[in-house]
């Protein structure tokens, strides 16, 4: 038989200190507890949320793409046949400026065909002279929407290319398209920039 040590007396301070460890440790562990189970249904909450946004937005791209730009801030917020006459008004306006958008287009497209057409230096500078006024008549200083100035510039520069090989293309035409590509290139390059500054194509 072994002997058995004896052991220490426990004493009612002992007892108190193990109990106030013991409710120390639950305490710890209910707060462990809480705090996950809030960032879980923060997280979820959060998921649902993205969720629902994105799905509104994937619904409302269909309207973006088809509506002018000037009455989506309004349109999506007036029942049918409630629409104010401001809305009216700027729907109109939106209507407006794409039709004349769109005869401008057409017209640029027209000169184009008959600069590439121009036989000589008369027709050249006569279709140069009509594209400097529908660019600020029509245009208000800016290239038809669709238009780019790249590809404008680079059919202007195979046709220099055609009449210079006839003895064409003499100083006055120079200068009327060059005064035409600077105010291209005033119309694309960014506010604020300098002259020299990379244009936008």
């Amino acid at each position: 038989l072994r002997p058995q040590l004896a052991r220490p007396p426990r004493t009612r301070s002992m007892t108190r200190h193990a109990a106030l460890i013991g409710l120390l440790v639950v305490g710890m562990a209910h707060a462990s507890l809480g705090m996950r189970t809030k960032a879980a249904s923060k997280t979820v909450m959060s998921k649902q949320v993205g969720i629902k946004r994105r799905d509104a937005f994937l619904a409302a791209l269909p309207i973006l793409a088809m509506r002018p730009l000037a009455t989506l801030a309004v349109a999506d917020y007036l029942p049918p046949g409630e629409e104010t006459q401001e809305f009216k008004s700027l729907d109109q306006r939106a209507t407006e400026f794409k039709r004349k958008q769109l005869a401008y287009k057409k017209n640029w497209e027209e000169l184009t065909d008959k600069f590439v057409a121009a036989r000589n230096d008369d027709e050249a500078m006569a279709s140069l002279k009509a594209f400097q006024s529908a660019f600020f008549e029509q245009g208000k200083g800016n290239l038809p929407e669709g238009v780019s100035r790249d590809a404008f510039l680079r059919t202007v520069r195979r046709k220099q290319r055609d009449l210079e090989a006839k003895d064409q293309w003499q100083k006055p035409v120079r200068m009327r398209f060059l005064d035409l590509k600077t105010a291209i290139d005033e119309s694309r390059r960014p506010k604020g920039m300098s002259e020299g500054a990379p244009v936008m194509g």
